[in-house]
This record gives C-alpha cells, sequence and structure tokens, in this order.
C-alpha cells in the first residue's frame, strides 16, 4: 500500500512541514535524485566520484534531516516538492521481477521489551545501510534484512553472515543479556520486487515466501544459535564456501552459535571433479616448469573454470617437487573490500622456481589491483612464475598487451566434455536419474559452460530454476547495468530484430539500438543471421523470461 508523502501526512496532523530541498546542501540534493533512480551508494559513489563512506555520511544525515529511517521514506518525504516530479515515476518505469536473494531474521527475547526492540531495529538499519540491504521492521520483537534485492553479488551471503556476526558483536558489548537470547534464521530464496530499468529497487514492492521462512526459522532457532536451512548450505557448496566449523559446535545440523560465525571459510574451494578438456592450457603451464620465471594472466568470464585451472596449476608444481601458493581474493563483505594484503604478502614472500596463484583478481579494487600486477612484475623478476586469475579488467587489458606475459583463456567446452563434465556431477547425485541421456540434455542447454553443467546437474533432480545458477546469472547482469525492459524484450520475442523490439517497447527505433549495442558489447546480445538477434548463451534467455513477471 502507498503512503502519502511524509511532508504531507506531517502538514495534516498539525507539524511544521520538514525540509525541503532548499534546505539541502548541493551535494544532498544530487544524492537524493540518485536514491530516486534506485542507486546504491557504491553506485552513487561512482557516479559523484566520492568515496563509499562519504556517501553513508550524507545517507545518514539527510535521515536524521529528514526525520525518516530509509531510504524509500526519504525519496517520498521530498516527493512533491520544487525540483522533483511530483506524480509516481511511471509505470513503464520500473517492472517486477524474481530476485534470488539472502533473507536474514533476527530477533532478541520476546520479554525484552520496547528499547530492546528499538536497539535491534537500529542495529538493523545500519547493517542494512552497511551492506547496501533492504532492512524490514516488524512486530514481535524482531526484524528483517534482505541481501541482493538492488544488486545481486556474489558476496550477498558472506554480507548476511558478517551482518549477523556484527550485530551480536555489538549487542555483547552495549547490552549482554539480548546477546545471549538473539536468535536468528537464514535462507536462500527468490523475492518478487520492482526493479527500476537500468537496475535497483524501485522501493515500490517486495514480496517473498522465502521472507516467511526466514522468520519461521528465526522462531525455532534457541536462544544464541543462527538456524541455516538447506538452500543455504546448498548456496554455500555451489560457492565452495566451509563451514563445518560452525556445524561442529551447534547442537543441529544447520545451527551454529553466533559466537561461532568466525569460522567461515571463504575460499571458494568447490569441490574438484576431474578436469575435463583444457588440454592446451595445461600443456602450456607444464611449459613453464622448463621455461622459467613468467607471469600468466588467465582471462575467464563467471563459471569457465578459471579456478579449476588455478588448482591443475597448483597440482603440477606440486608434483615436480616445486614450491606453490595459492591465494583467493575474499568476495565483498559488510561494507568492506579485500585491499589484497593477504595476496600482496604471499608473491613478496614467493620462492624462486616457484609458483604463486592469486585467484579472483577481479574482486580488488582498481587502485589494489595495480599494486598486485607491481608486485607481481617484482617477483618474476626474483625467478618465479606468477599466475594471475579473474574476470577481465581494464588493468588485465592492459597487461595483456604485454609481450613478456603468457595469456591464457578458456573458450566453452566442447559438447562431448560438457556432457563428460555433466556425467560425472549426476554419478555423485543420489537422486539424480540415469546419467546417459541426461547428461547431453544437460550439455545442450549449458552449452559450453563448465558452471553451468554442473549446477544443472547438481540440481537435475529438482523442480524449478536453481538458486545458484539464478544468483550467478543476476549477479553479473546486475554488474552490466543492462536495460531490462530491453532483456525482457528480447528473451520473450521468438525472432527480435531491432525494429521488433522497438515496436513491443513502444520506443524509438534509434534509442533501441543504443541499447542493443551495449547489450552487444557485454556479450549478453549477439547479432544473428538475417539481421535477427540472439542471446550470447542460451541459457541467459531462459532465466531473463523466468526472472520477468508480467
Amino acid at each position: 500500500m502507498k503512503h502519502a508523502p511524509l511532508a504531507v501526512r506531517e502538514k495534516d496532523q498539525g507539524a511544521a512541514p520538514g525540509p525541503s530541498l532548499d534546505d539541502l546542501t548541493p551535494r544532498q540534493r544530487q544524492i537524493v535524485e540518485l536514491l530516486r533512480a534506485g542507486k546504491v551508494n557504491k553506485e552513487i559513489a561512482r557516479e559523484l566520484g566520492i568515496g563509499v563512506g562519504t556517501v553513508k555520511q550524507h545517507v545518514v544525515t539527510l535521515f536524521r534531516r529528514l526525520n525518516v529511517s530509509n531510504r524509500t521514506m526519504a525519496v517520498m518525504a521530498l516527493t512533491g516538492q520544487a525540483g522533483t516530479p511530483a506524480a509516481a515515476p511511471a509505470p513503464a518505469t520500473a517492472a517486477l521481477e524474481r530476485r534470488p536473494c539472502v533473507l536474514l531474521s533476527l530477533g532478541v527475547p520476546a520479554g525484552a521489551g520496547e528499547a530492546a526492540l528499538r536497539r535491534l531495529h537500529a542495529l538493523l538499519a545500519a547493517q542494512a545501510c552497511d551492506s547496501d540491504a533492504v532492512f524490514l521492521a516488524r512486530r514481535g520483537q524482531a526484524g528483517d534484512l534482505i541481501f541482493g534485492l538492488h544488486q545481486v553479488s556474489e558476496g550477498d551471503l558472506h554480507n548476511a553472515v558478517a551482518s549477523a556476526r556484527r550485530l551480536y558483536a555489538e549487542l555483547q558489548a552495549q547490552a549482554p543479556e539480548l546477546a545471549s537470547g538473539l536468535r536468528g534464521g537464514m535462507t536462500v530464496g527468490e523475492v518478487v520486487a520492482s526493479m527500476l530499468r537500468q537496475g535497483g529497487w524501485s522501493g515500490e514492492a517486495v514480496a517473498s515466501t522465502a521472507l516467511a521462512q526466514a522468520r519461521a526459522l528465526q522462531e525455532q532457532a534457541a536462544p544464541g544459535q543462527l538456524l541455516l536451512d538447506r538452500p543455504v548450505l546448498a548456496l554455500m557448496q555451489a560457492l565452495g564456501i566451509r563451514g563445518e566449523a560452525w556445524f561442529g559446535r551447534a547442537a543441529a545440523p544447520g545451527a551454529v552459535a553466533f559466537g561461532a560465525l568466525d569460522g567461515i571459510d571463504w575460499r571458494n574451494d568447490r569441490h574438484a571433479y576431474p578436469l575435463v578438456g583444457r588440454a592446451a592450457q595445461q600443456q602450456a603451464l607444464a611449459g613453464l616448469l622448463q621455461d622459467g620465471a613468467q607471469l600468466v594472466l588467465l582471462e575467464a568470464e563467471t563459471g569457465m573454470g578459471k579456478s579449476r585451472l588455478c588448482a591443475a596449476a597448483l597440482a603440477l608444481w606440486e608434483a615436480a617437487g616445486r614450491p606453490a601458493r595459492l591465494c583467493r581474493i575474499a568476495p565483498h563483505g559488510a561494507g568492506q573490500q579485500d585491499d589484497g594484503g593477504a595476496a600482496l604478502d604471499l608473491l613478496r614472500g614467493s620462492a624462486a622456481r616457484g609458483l604463486a596463484v592469486v585467484d579472483d583478481c577481479h574482486l580488488l579494487a582498481p587502485p589494489a589491483r595495480q599494486a598486485l600486477l607491481a608486485a607481481a612484475r617484482a617477483a618474476v623478476q626474483g625467478g618465479t612464475v606468477v599466475m594471475l586469475a579473474g574476470r577481465p579488467t581494464a588493468e588485465m587489458a592492459a597487461l595483456a598487451s604485454d609481450p613478456g606475459v603468457l595469456r591464457l583463456t578458456l573458450p566453452r567446452l566442447s559438447a562431448g566434455e560438457t556432457a563428460a563434465l555433466a556425467a560425472q556431477v549426476l554419478a555423485l547425485q543420489p537422486a539424480a536419474p540415469p546419467a546417459g541421456s541426461m547428461a547431453q540434455h544437460i550439455a545442450a542447454e549449458a552449452a559450453g559452460v563448465p558452471l553451468f553443467a554442473v549446477e544443472l546437474a547438481r540440481h537435475s533432480g529438482e523442480p524449478g530454476m536453481a538458486i545458484s545458477l539464478l544468483a550467478t546469472v543476476c549477479a553479473r547482469l546486475d554488474g552490466l547495468q543492462l536495460d531490462r525492459k530491453l532483456l525482457r524484450a528480447a528473451a520473450r520475442a521468438t525472432a527480435p530484430t531491432v525494429a521488433s523490439l522497438a515496436a513491443a517497447m513502444g520506443e524509438d527505433e534509434n534509442a533501441v539500438a543504443a541499447l542493443v549495442q551495449r547489450a552487444q558489447a557485454a556479450g549478453v546480445l549477439r547479432a544473428g543471421t538475417g539481421g535477427m538477434l540472439e542471446f550470447g548463451h542460451p541459457l541467459l534467455r531462459k532465466i531473463i523470461d523466468y526472472l520477468c513477471i508480467e
């Protein structure tokens, strides 16, 4: 249900009118406009050329000046004032989508009182601000956080766990009696939300049965425990996250004491299926055992198996009796970004004739990537083979043009190789159908992407779309910030062209052509035969169509 703007409601009650846009600083007015557009803190920082911490300070100041507790209320409080549109956005600017999200519900003891509930809500609101999550206050001495609503990220699960850990630590410091009685529930599921065309939650609608599941888990949890359900554990397995240390200290599977949340291992250590294909890349790596020190650049998009090839390189060196070390950059968590310190230490301490591997370099901020490259060159000069792996970045592109760099790329697997990988995974699934025909079917759907083959095989006996696949694809699409209306129209057209998409969208053909060019540059769309457009991967079309709700 939509509410009248806060300023109007205060006036109706005889209160003094709230602050207007004229009362705000120029920078605050800029931030209000970006909040209205659904931008999250990182996007605002990027557009204004300021730090994320500075954005957070401005947002907190805005909340205080407007006497509101979230972004939607801040925008509503100023809606209708000079310089801002009085009417709600046109329906075409937002549409309902399914979103794969991590949902965390936390509650204090029922008899703790209103002061305890206010303390909990204040801490949850602060965690939401730090992690670009959405905070939902509710009755019953509890509150909820939704991670991934604004933008799905490979660090959403990390953010949720980090938020629970930090909130527990703050309660321990401020109110130990509340910390001992804190109960939590966490799940992963689909949330239906209204999303803006260029990304970001519009703030107009959100609904999810998964939210009810997180709340039910919270109510079932014992005091001092966070209860995780099967979808969370399945996503941990898909991401290679180890949490055995949690469950060893807990009374039941899927339950972990808040004090044990530091036991999580984010090393991205997925199940090591036998390596399929990649013979040329393995041969090139084996040649380095004789050739000596060199800088190796391994570029690959999400799901192409770069981490698996990194593991193969380590095995080659260890089999030859050479020292080999690996560092993986951790995903962003709770507003923090890995600064690459551990990777720098690894490179500086690397041994001559040894191998130093840094995986997921793309997760570093640009300055940290530059520092990593400098340390990598120094290590090579000292006689080490250095292998940097990650998704393509500007720094990687500049490095790839260096004639002294060995550049390895990972093309899609052949149909036979993909089927062989799917068969390996199916053989390990207790309820999977016979591997033969199913492996061929998965190979056709995965179209050469190893991660797609693995996840399709792991969830072959389950109804619906695997949440791990939804999260992977959504995270990539959200990061590209492509026009959602275009992608929806293309996913639902039988033979899309620029002209037919413009007609379906009811928009200017030249404007749609520009949107198509951007999608093509990102690899999401590509030119087919006869002027037709097609998706860069068939599973993209299927997932985009699934995510969209009319």
